[in-house]
């Protein structure tokens, strides 16, 4: 597959990333100038009420309209903690809240107008309340102190910032690392909510622009007569892939509690299940979803990769998921082929850089379907063969010429995949080398880090286990295993991250049945096998992996090709330009597709003598031309 050739959408793909990050220039920015924005995201942005209505703020029904001693309860503010009433008004929410933080905390209660604030103080001079520090905040700045605030809360206030990139850059930066921001806004899904369309907005809308400033959905509260309390942390990672990532999690929750109203507005206008187009009227038609649709949500470890034409994958989703939305159609005129696969949602983008779930695909092929050699198999270059420019340089050009992405080392796994990311392909493995006596040692420790640089993307560690650096007849190589494994198991766990042990000759590893046994014997689900050509000619007297493949299936994460002889003895005839040499892989490309596999393939390319521009274009000729068979 050679993912995003188009030009145009790979400029959209870049424009994206410095847009969610804030690079745009100044002559781009709307937020340069003192109107700020009209639209953001799609959304038309309402003006700030202006204090000559402050009265209309502490109305005597606003408890029975909003319910905010629910909402206090709810965010259960604690003594002692420093919070902030963004968009504080005359201090409706303040004064409960300085109640809340006691004598020991405080409360930062910022608005725009002096004369709010003025309107503030008075109230809060009545009340005898001290713990409160008003701040008067710019159009794009709200004057907070960094690093400070464990809640910040914005009530009716969001969709009417002028200038809402530059404002939630500041809040995000004033929240401590484990601190929330809580947005309450009226819901825009429900019609019956009596307020402006202007002034409402829905839960799609609001993740979406929040992912848009690096912030990651984690609860809500529903409880409201009118409003929607949603809940927001610092996201850790906040590239390419962060903004479809929250939407597919946003999605995924509301299809979990079966919540038609919250669900509709993460979908584009029609969606496609399988290859078949279904408007969202049809989608929702019928008994369909249960609660129990998906059992173990994807949560912050859900994977993400670049799927054609500009769209985001996000998955594996197991079958249930979305079993029943396509068992709608088993009595329909139209067939559903794909009803009973597990699958994965495509999201896209649109012109305006808001994403929405397209739809929903299988990961494999129906028996109607001529070979799984036409579903997506990722095929990415090792950076054995990327030559010894910067990493920067190095998936750029993988990506450039044509490949899914690259294989790195566990150094500056981080910036390969931010470059990755925006040229719209992936950093599908990451490859280390370690001693069985090395223990916590520092290279143990940088493997650990970069396991956690991979979180939430399709990468794996590809992990080779070398003999001791010392022959010892007394050393204990099976506790040596269980304590390197033991903490990157748990990592995977954590993480996501799947762990590829990597077979390579004279090494502990040196062949895959060796690798099967310690799958065998930890029996973790992160634990597989990475079966690798050149490795698996030279420590075998066949050249035939297909017996082996059907052995490894139940652990084969991924699969290295490169063109060999297939009766080589040296690594320059073991390890060549795809399509050199005599071995068939044609042929082990055949096994594959008999298994069922369709997972990343990687391209050895170590000691190839060639210009890494050069060799890099011999195999990418001859992997196209093994799919057009």
């Amino acid at each position: 597959m050679k993912t995003l050739q188009n030009p145009a959408l790979r400029f959209l793909i870049a424009l994206l990333a410095l847009a969610s990050s804030g690079g745009l220039s100044l002559a781009q920015d709307p937020e340069a100038t003192p109107e700020g924005r009209e639209q953001f995201l799609g959304r038309t942005i309402a003006r700030t009420m202006h204090s000559s209505g402050a009265n209309w703020l502490v109305r005597e029904r606003r408890e029975q309209e909003e319910s905010a001693s629910v909402l206090q309860r709810w965010l259960n503010i604690q003594p002692g903690q420093s919070v902030c009433d963004f968009g504080c008004g005359n201090g409706y929410h303040t004064l409960p809240m300085a109640m809340a933080v006691g004598s020991t905390g405080k409360v930062f209660a910022v608005d725009l107008q002096a004369e709010m604030l003025r309107l503030l103080g008075l109230r809060l001079a009545e009340a005898g309340i001290d713990n409160t520090i008003s701040v008067q905040a710019t159009i794009e700045d709200p004057n907070l102190p960094v690093g400070e605030l464990d809640m910040i809360l914005m009530v009716d206030v969001y969709h009417e910032l002028s200038h809402p990139v530059r404002v939630m850059r500041h809040l995000r930066e004033a929240l401590k690392p484990d601190g929330r921001m809580v947005l309450v806004e009226f819901r825009g899904e429900d019609a019956e909510v009596p307020i402006k369309a202007l002034h409402r907005m829905d839960r799609a809308q609001v993740v979406r622009e929040m992912a848009a400033h690096g912030m990651r959905f984690v609860a809500s509260f529903e409880e409201l007569p009118w409003q929607h309390a949603l809940v927001f942390e610092r996201a850790l990672e906040t590239g390419v892939r962060h903004q479809p990532r929250e939407v597919a999690r946003g999605f995924l929750r509301a299809l979990v509690r079966r919540d038609e109203m919250g669900l509709l507005p993460f979908l584009g206008s029609v969606l496609h299940l399988g290859n078949l187009p279904v408007s969202r009227e049809l989608f929702f038609s019928g008994t369909g979803l249960s609660k129990g649709s998906l059992p173990d949500l994807p949560g912050p470890l859900l994977e993400l990769r670049a799927g054609p034409e500009g769209t985001v994958l996000a998955g594996p989703l197991p079958r249930p998921a979305f079993f029943s939305v396509l068992g709608r159609f088993a009595d329909s005129a139209v067939p559903v082929p794909t009803a009973g696969l597990p699958g994965e949602l495509v999201l896209g983008a649109d012109s305006m850089g808001a994403w929405v779930v397209e739809g929903w695909r299988p990961l494999l092929p129906d028996d109607s379907l001529e070979s799984a050699r036409h579903m997506e198999r990722p095929f990415f270059a090792m950076n054995t063969g990327t030559g010894s420019g910067t990493p920067k340089e190095q998936a750029a050009l993988a990506c450039e010429m044509g490949f899914d992405g690259i294989g790195w080392g566990i150094w500056r796994a981080p910036e390969v995949r931010r470059v990755c990311e925006q040229e719209a392909a992936d950093l599908w493995s990451i490859y280390c080398v370690l001693r069985l006596d090395e223990g916590d040692s520092p290279r143990m420790r940088q493997l650990l880090k970069a396991m956690g640089s991979l979180a939430g993307g399709p990468g794996m560690i590809w992990l080779a286990l070398e003999h001791p650096k010392a022959e010892d007849d007394a050393f204990d190589a099976e506790h040596a295993v269980q304590t390197l494994l033991t903490p990157v198991l748990q990592l995977a766990q954590d993480t996501g991250v799947e762990v590829a042990l990597y077979p390579h000759k004279g090494f502990w590893i040196s062949t895959t049945e060796d690798a099967l046994v310690l799958c065998e014997r930890f029996k973790h689900p992160r634990l597989g096998v990475c079966f690798n050509l050149s490795h698996f000619l030279a420590g075998h007297e066949t050249s035939d992996p297909g017996p082996l493949l059907q052995r490894a299936l139940p652990y084969l994460l991924s699969v290295t090709v490169n063109g060999a002889d297939s009766d080589g003895e040296g690594w320059d005839t073991l390890i060549q330009p795809l399509g050199r040499g005599d071995f068939d892989l044609d042929g082990l490309l055949s096994s594959l597709d008999r298994l069922g596999w369709v997972g990343p393939v990687g391209l050895q390319a170590f000691g190839i003598k060639l210009p890494a521009r050069e060799h890099l274009a011999l195999s990418w000729a001859a992997w196209d031309a093994t799919q057009k068979k």
